[in-house]
């Protein structure tokens, strides 16, 4: 049997794709994202590239065609995000993008090459929140009672990342085999936070005191990682294992901007007006994918077979995705003359070590009906100390996800079709606000104190998909 050069169209399944720091966001191939990813020690298509590329020197020679969509509703609520009763809602529903993927032909049967083209993160998050009323801020001895405040905080984020696989797979034997990919990812990120304050004080005139806090970045970046894995299949069950390199930077280029204004703002027993702006461009941007390493068994039971895997994810010490020269950032220099661009036009980063796992079950109901469930977690790679220094902070999402899948494949001799319904959700009783407005303070130019509060997320989805079988003799 010959190989042919015959394109697979999937879809990028992800259970969840609206987060910013989760690793597990992705499940390509309908089966695979069934088997909640539980499919490290068996692969039986070409998202293999992206398990463990060992698994591909065990496809079958004749290519498959699988075409299929994913429709999601996610919903993200972070509650008093500006101050009491003040929420950021972030609503979306998506069809999600396709992966093509296909094997490519070798004159070595025990060989097999393949590829794979996802848009692999779709993330979008849009909130804005507003106070208007009567604060305490200023001493009764220069403004009896309370302010007349108004505030309003709108924060966006659009980041997409798409990802190229070249996969090869090399089989000893029935029982073992290597493989290895190498894996490229072109991001995109662009961030925008806007914060307007203002009040009047209590004085003849009623004289305005403002403070506005503008934040907004874009980059481009690719990087690559190497993929390695072997895999073992037994008799009544298989085994893989998979290791991922650090990633390394190929490219990167960004802007990054910031603009702090007051008026009439108090400062060391005065009122004045400050400035502090900047932007720089053609900035190298670095964005990191810590080492990791994944293991898997699947194991054939009486009517049916258990998937279980697991990966760890080393962490990442604090770095700068984008990070501004040195140069005069406020105005007059007097007033903070330690401060310059390069303390808060820095968009920084870091990721805390996590471990994630899954559990996939496939009944095989007859030879033409099969059931699948599956459960896994998502933990989020979000490091609270990253709060801890200057600069634009890009990540929103720092909760732990869960994810159950319950679906089907019908199959016949040359068409098959797959369902399921996917359900996420997740929750962080200490997510610390963007700002709070219900406590604004002339100590720090009007945008309050952070305090804790919750965010809750979850997504419900429809996965159909279409598997084609091209089998063509020689």
């Amino acid at each position: 049997m010959k190989f042919l050069f015959i394109p697979v169209l999937l879809l990028s399944c992800y259970i969840s794709i609206a987060q910013d720091t989760h690793y597990w966001a992705l499940q390509f191939g309908t089966r695979s994202s069934l088997m909640g990813g539980a499919v490290v020690g068996r692969v039986k298509d070409n998202s293999a590239i992206f398990y463990n590329p060992a698994c591909l020197a065990f496809i079958d020679t004749s290519s498959i065609t699988i075409n299929a969509d994913l429709y999601q509703l996610e919903k993200t609520k972070i509650e008093n995000a500006l101050g009491n009763e003040k929420d950021f809602n972030n609503n979306n529903f998506k069809n999600l993008p396709l992966l093509i993927s296909g094997l490519i032909p070798t004159k070595n049967p025990d060989i097999k090459m393949g590829y794979g083209f996802a848009s692999s993160v779709d993330y979008g998050f849009h909130g804005l929140a507003r106070i208007d009323g009567n604060y305490p801020i200023v001493d009764d001895a220069e403004s009896p009672g309370d302010e007349t405040t108004i505030g309003q905080l709108s924060l966006n984020s659009r980041l997409t990342e798409t990802t190229f696989g070249y996969g090869i797979g090399n089989k000893f034997n029935d029982r073992w085999s290597i493989g290895a990919t190498m894996l490229v990812y072109w991001r995109n990120h662009s961030y925008e936070r806007n914060l307007y304050t203002r009040m009047f004080l209590n004085t003849p005139g009623s004289p305005l005191v403002s403070g506005d806090y503008l934040q907004n970045f874009y980059y481009d970046n690719l990087r690559g990682q190497l993929k390695l894995g072997i895999y073992y299949r037994g008799d009544r069950f298989d085994i893989g294992l998979a290791l991922n390199s650090p990633s390394f930077r190929i490219f990167g280029k960004g802007v990054v901007a910031a603009d702090i204004t007051t008026n009439n703002m108090l400062y060391h027993g005065q009122r004045i007006d400050i400035v502090a702006n900047d932007r720089q461009e053609k900035l190298h941007s670095v964005y990191k994918t810590p080492w990791s390493a994944a293991s898997g068994i699947n194991i054939d039971m009486k009517r049916g077979q258990l998937g279980i895997a697991v990966q760890y994810y080393a962490g990442l010490e604090i770095y700068d995705i984008l990070k501004a020269k040195p140069a005069a950032f406020v105005r007059p220099q007097q007033a903070y003359a330690d401060i310059g661009s390069d303390d808060f036009l820095r968009v920084k980063t870091g990721n805390k070590s996590v471990v994630n796992w899954t559990v996939g079950y496939e009944y095989i109901l007859n030879s033409k009906f099969t059931l699948d469930l599956s459960f896994r977690n998502d933990n989020s790679f979000f490091d609270n100390s990253v709060r801890d220094t200057r600069g634009i902070e890009p990540d929103i999402s720092t909760w732990d996800i869960y994810h159950v899948v319950l679906g089907g494949n019908v199959s016949g001799r040359r068409l098959s079709v797959s369902t399921g319904i996917l359900y996420g959700f997740g929750s962080d009783k200490k997510y610390e606000q963007d700002s709070n407005l219900d406590e604004p303070s002339e100590r720090n130019f009007l945008q309050g104190n952070r305090t804790i509060t919750k965010a809750n997320y979850y997504s419900i989805g429809i996965l159909v998909g279409v598997t084609i079988n091209f089998n063509k003799k020689s």
